[in-house]
């Protein structure tokens, strides 16, 4: 994919999880006490990775179908407890992120479109010390449907004061490539989560990477 297919870009709007940070081992632990904490047996970490960047509701929901709104949210409480004290030692900054974020900063609006609470993710941005990098922040609780509908997008791209065509979505889950399209955003895949090339082709990315320092180079 060359940069010309990518001018006339004025903002990029990122997932979050699996996109800037991998918060993987944090998920699995706090997913796995929340479980285990209601009786459950833990889940091993390929069936917890095709989950991430899902609202924590809907997880809990799909993992015990008959359970009640009570029970589910209660999991998502023990999963937060259990979340706080290891987030930021559990987690870590994608390769590349630093450098993509100077070099984009002085050319376009940057934006995050996540299915993580506002606090959760501000919590990680500040902790690894980007909390100025993103005007906007359009998490969980900003919306009525979730990626892959396209809402999310759709409002970062008035709160960057942008037309979506002129906007680019960053991810790294078929999620992400929908709810761009959706849209009407360019959307750009990162295999950097749990889903290969292929299938992030397959969902409709307009451009796959590997990393997200090779990111600038195709915002024209």
């Amino acid at each position: 994919m060359q940069a010309s297919h990518f001018t006339n870009i004025r903002a990029v709007i990122f997932d979050f999880d699996g996109t800037l940070f991998d918060a993987t081992e944090a998920i699995c632990h706090s997913l796995n006490a929340a479980l285990v904490a209601h009786g459950r047996a833990p889940l091993p970490r390929a069936e917890i990775l095709p989950r991430i960047g899902r609202p924590l509701y809907e997880i809990f929901q799909t993992l015990e179908p008959a359970a009640g709104p009570a029970r589910v949210q209660a999991h998502v409480d023990a999963y937060r407890a259990a979340f706080w004290p290891v987030c930021l030692a559990q987690t870590r900054e994608m390769p590349g992120l630093r450098a993509c974020l100077d070099q984009l900063r002085p050319r376009v609006k940057l934006g995050i479109a996540t299915s993580r609470s506002e606090h959760g993710a501000r919590y990680i941005l500040e902790g690894f010390g980007f909390g100025v990098d993103f005007a906007t922040i359009v998490a969980l609780e900003h919306v009525q449907q979730v990626k892959p509908a396209p809402e999310a997008v759709l409002t970062a791209c008035a709160q960057l004061s942008v037309p979506p065509a002129q906007a680019v979505m960053v991810g790294d889950t078929p999620d992400d490539m929908h709810a761009g399209h959706a849209a009407g955003a360019r959307t750009i895949g990162v295999t950097t989560g749990a889903y290969d090339r292929a299938a992030l082709l397959a969902a409709g990315a307009d451009a796959v990477l590997a990393t997200l320092a090779d990111l600038p180079a195709l915002i024209g």
